[in-house]
């Protein structure tokens, strides 16, 4: 009789999880999606994040920078007068910097012209190899540069190569950005 009523329960606590998914955390219940508010001089603008950004000013420039991070993505946002800098040249600045970094290996890039609410925009796509915590790591990088009422706005999604959640998100929320 004990015997049948522990099988039981265990048979209900399988049950359980089965029906309820344990272990099988989808995206929709990880993260509750928002659009984060950015601003820099004359430019608002709204992005889709899966969590808040903190805010930074810079310390080599004008603009703002905002970031955020979790165990499947890294956010950051980071304003550049447009008086200074294009879309194109800003997106053509980054591809420079990850190709003279000495630590970043295998480097694959690939650019397309696209839209942010109805303005010119680059859209940029990097994987590459970097040591982190002593091994190298694939990481894949998707960024957005528009401009905004006199700024440059670059937007940077990054995580790890087959992270299944990190791109996930990434697809969800890239280029989810809105300006009034």
């Amino acid at each position: 009789m004990k015997f049948f009523r522990m099988w039981a329960m265990c048979l209900i606590i399988v049950m359980g999880c089965l029906l309820s998914g344990c272990g099988n955390t989808t995206m929709l219940e990880e993260y509750s999606f928002g659009y984060t508010q950015l601003k820099s001089e004359h430019s608002e603008v709204f992005l889709m994040t899966p969590f808040q950004l903190g805010k930074a000013n810079r310390q080599n420039g004008d603009g703002v920078m905002y970031v955020g991070n979790d165990t499947h993505i890294n956010l950051m946002a980071i304003s550049e007068s447009a008086k200074e800098f294009t879309v194109r040249k800003l997106a053509e600045t980054s591809r420079t910097m990850l190709e003279q970094t000495p630590d970043i290996s295998n480097l694959q890039t690939k650019v397309n012209e696209t839209t942010v609410n109805g303005k010119p925009a680059v859209e940029t796509e990097y994987t590459y190899e970097e040591p982190l915590h002593g091994k190298n790591t694939k990481l894949d990088v998707r960024s957005l540069f528009f401009e905004d009422n006199g700024q440059i706005w670059h937007v940077m999604y990054m995580y790890r190569d087959g992270d299944a959640m990190g791109k996930e998100v990434t697809d969800y929320i890239f280029g989810k950005i809105k300006s009034y």
